[in-house]
């Protein structure tokens, strides 16, 4: 009898938690909704295999875009302006080395439809993690710093057609 009660209580705790949760406007992030001027897009950088550019290809094909390499068959042309990475020293160790970093990634981008008209204008994005650093374990969080900048870049991807889906809508 107490274990049947103890399951009914911990069933309903989920329950009610789970309500909260999305009342709370909580919800998995999914595919990011893709707009329609995005169906077929030409994907112009300065470095289209580092930083952004291949971020934002993954991110598009997985939301349905057709990434083409001819621009005469684009629906719209997403040019990667300006793009920014930098580490920054947020605190010092007692022996005067560094023993936190800032990783910063900030990308300017804008969309223009394939006779050059602007579809949405020139606009920045950018994200920042906090790094601790310990010289003892530095190949470790040399991979971690690589890793984190990875997400950091694909978080800027889907706020870059976040971005796009929302300007275009105002359209």
């Amino acid at each position: 009898m107490n274990t049947l009660f103890i399951r009914l209580f911990s069933v309903a705790l989920w329950f009610a938690g789970l309500s909260l949760l999305s009342g709370c406007g909580f919800q998995l992030r999914g595919n990011v909704e893709l707009p329609p001027v995005l169906q077929a897009t030409y994907l112009k950088s300065n470095n289209p295999f580092e930083g952004v550019a291949p971020a934002l290809r993954i991110e598009l094909q997985s939301a349905g875009a057709q990434i083409t390499e001819n621009i005469d068959e684009a629906t719209a042309v997403v040019s990667i302006i300006n793009e920014r990475s930098e580490r920054r020293v947020l605190s010092v160790g007692s022996s005067g080395k560094a023993s936190e970093y800032e990783l910063f990634e900030e990308a300017t981008f804008s969309v223009l439809d394939t006779a050059g008209n602007i579809i949405l204008e020139q606009q920045t994005v950018g994200m920042t993690r906090d790094l601790v650093f310990d010289e003892t374990e530095l190949l470790g969080k040399v991979s971690e710093a690589e890793k984190l900048r990875k997400q950091m870049r694909r978080g800027l991807a889907r706020q870059i057609i976040t971005r796009i889906s929302v300007g275009t809508r105002q359209q």
